[in-house]
């Protein structure tokens, strides 16, 4: 893949859509590749009535917004994205951004994640309106179509009433239908396993995740165009754990990528630290990180790692998410899957 420049199809959503780079030939609105989201309302259901001694139910909205396929080859990756913006919620609710990816016998999913606050009654009026993206390499490992579906996920916060919000705008599209793998023939991709990562004061300052371990590429990729998205949860779940107090979560997040010699370090580089201070209200932050433009040396090993450190600075204590499990297929339903959250993948260039 070469690389090219950056097409901003909804100008609103340049918030999420200004930081990726590499993208295909452009698709219309028309083709199998690209969708645009009709603008709608969505329910967020209320938290379900449970007896005494009960644990906590669940009751989430799962609408499907669009759908996008291609038909791929044993041996092809793609690159697949979701951009949803919504705003005007009329209580705290819950706004996930899920892409399903399926084909016969085989499905990969990733879900981004944050509530939406209130409009106009809360203490932070930024996250009244949400931007989030859902950015993934899918590579189904048979000839086969694959069908990508974006789904928005929506639940509120109290247990007397629903609530709604607006979905303003989105599309989902196949950014990129060829991607260069691994020397092992999979894609440069991994995302946190299922739990919790904590970081908070000693002795879990610091987290390494989502990361990469080592990977090689076949010679010729001159750039690697790195994402990491990391969901970061407020308050570490403990027994009887006030997470009112403090209300926030102070950390800063460092995208590292670096090239290997052997085991030796070869060359470094990193995105821009981003410092975020996370109320517990919010509750799931979405932080998104991208290195467009790592430059690989032909003198070295076309070996590499990546990986995001999370430092906590002050305030509560916190957690990168792993995978979410145990979604419902649609509201209500008996049948689940799991989604990936906090990953890391890399799509190299060639010149």
């Amino acid at each position: 893949m070469s690389a090219r420049s950056i097409r901003t199809r909804i100008p609103s959503l340049i918030l999420s859509a200004a930081v990726l780079v590499v993208l295909a030939p452009a698709a219309t609105a028309n083709t199998a590749t690209h969708v645009r989201f009709t603008p709608q309302p969505v329910l967020a259901p209320k938290v379900p009535d449970t007896e005494p001694g009960e644990p906590v139910k669940f009751d989430q909205e799962v609408k499907a917004l669009g759908s996008v396929d291609l038909q791929m080859s044993a041996t092809q990756t793609a690159y697949v994205r979701s951009v949803m913006r919504a705003n005007s919620a009329t209580y705290r609710s819950l706004f996930d951004n899920e892409v399903r990816c399926t084909w016969p016998g085989g499905e990969q999913s990733y879900v981004t994640g944050q509530n939406i606050l209130q409009k106009g009654a809360s203490l932070e009026p930024e996250k009244e309106d949400v931007a989030l993206t859902t950015r993934f390499l899918v590579h189904p490992g048979v000839a086969t179509k694959v069908t990508c579906t974006a789904y928005v996920r929506a639940a509120t916060m109290r247990k007397k009433l629903d609530a709604q919000f607006q979905l303003y705008d989105g599309f989902l599209e196949f950014a990129a239908t060829s991607v260069h793998n691994t020397t092992t023939g999979l894609p440069a991709q991994r995302a946190t396993p299922r739990g919790l990562v904590r970081v908070g004061p000693d002795p879990n300052v610091v987290a390494r995740e989502p990361a990469l371990p080592y990977f090689t590429l076949a010679p010729g990729s001159t750039k690697l165009s790195v994402f990491a998205d990391t969901e970061y949860k407020t308050c570490y779940p403990e027994p009887n754990k006030d997470c009112n107090t403090p209300p926030a979560s102070t950390a800063t997040f460092t995208l590292y990528v670096n090239q290997w010699n052997g085991d030796k370090l070869c060359q470094t580089n990193n995105a821009t630290t981003t410092t975020r201070k996370m109320s517990y209200s919010v509750h799931h932050h979405y932080v998104p990180l991208h290195l467009p433009d790592f430059t690989v040396r032909a003198d070295c090993e076309q070996r590499f790692n990546a990986y995001v450190l999370v430092t906590w600075k002050e305030g509560m204590d916190g957690g990168v998410q792993g995978t979410a499990v145990g979604l419902t297929d649609s509201r209500g339903s008996t049948t689940t899957h799991n989604s990936g959250m906090s990953h890391l993948f890399v799509v190299p260039l060639k010149s």
